[in-house]
């Protein structure tokens, strides 16, 4: 994970192959952030790709444990997809 950046509850995880730099997995940029997408969505969280970031936008009456839910489906598709970025 690059950076996690937000905006009232619109929040963003940028996915990058070495923290601290804007490298990108794969041969083009996207390729990470369409695999983590479908592996949020197939754990249930609904979110979007926008080229190598994951977006999400929850209701406003989220609760503690729904936001503890959403990072951690984030991070189980994060960690699912790492091997497969890896050996791009």
């Amino acid at each position: 994970m690059g950076e996690a950046r937000s905006l009232g509850l619109i929040g963003a995880v940028e996915i990058v192959a070495e923290k601290g730099t804007n490298t990108r997995f794969g041969p083009s940029e996207g390729t990470a952030g369409v695999m983590v997408r479908d592996l949020c969505i197939k754990h249930g969280l609904m979110v979007r790709a926008v080229r190598d970031t994951i977006v999400m936008s929850p209701p406003l009456i989220i609760s503690h444990a729904e936001i503890d839910l959403l990072v951690g489906t984030i991070k189980r598709a994060l960690d699912e997809a790492e091997p497969a970025l890896r050996a791009l």
